[in-house]
């Protein structure tokens, strides 16, 4: 299952590029915030749409949000368009404010990363805020899976624009 996931994060992290560095120009690189861009009704292309019911983390708020993922519009490219990233590849249930995941990625690097902490930070800071956040630890584990695979876009992302600017110097 583990390495199932692996390969569909792996398959899917490319079709990110594009929606990721149109939102980091959109946004002018996240300082404005990004509106909610989602599929509000069943595509009539595609046989096996689905609707989401996506819990979405901000700094600020704990909110659901509900979505129709598809194969021409997937779930994830969805969010990554309105400024989230989801916590799974094909159906998420949580998905993360881009944002977020950038400043946690910038103190993590700082501070010794411990996702446990943080997560129990952030759920404490929401119910203060009067938000309910169900079950037992609800955020840590797809918090984390959420920040590894943005770490892993932002790594591809870095990748593609060096390749471009090597491909142009070397026609210079």
């Amino acid at each position: 299952k583990r390495q199932r996931l692996f390969q569909r994060w792996k398959m899917l992290l490319p079709t990110l590029l594009q929606p990721y560095m149109e939102l980091m120009c959109t946004t002018n690189s996240l300082r404005d915030v990004c509106g909610l861009n989602l599929e509000p009704e069943r595509c009539k292309c595609c046989q096996n749409a689905r609707e989401l019911t996506v819990k979405v983390v901000r700094f600020d708020k704990y909110e659901s949000i509900r979505l129709w993922a598809s194969g021409c519009r997937p779930a994830a490219v969805q969010l990554i368009g309105s400024g989230l990233f989801p916590c799974a590849p094909v159906y998420p249930s949580l998905a993360v404010d881009v944002r977020m995941l950038d400043f946690v990625t910038r103190l993590f690097l700082r501070i010794s990363p411990n996702h446990t902490a943080w997560c129990s930070t952030v759920e404490d800071f929401l119910r203060c805020q009067g938000y309910r956040l169900e079950g037992k630890d609800p955020l840590r584990r797809r918090f984390g899976n959420t920040l590894q695979w943005f770490n892993s876009l932002q790594a591809s992302c870095e990748t593609y624009i060096s390749g471009l600017l090597n491909d142009a110097r070397q026609v210079l």
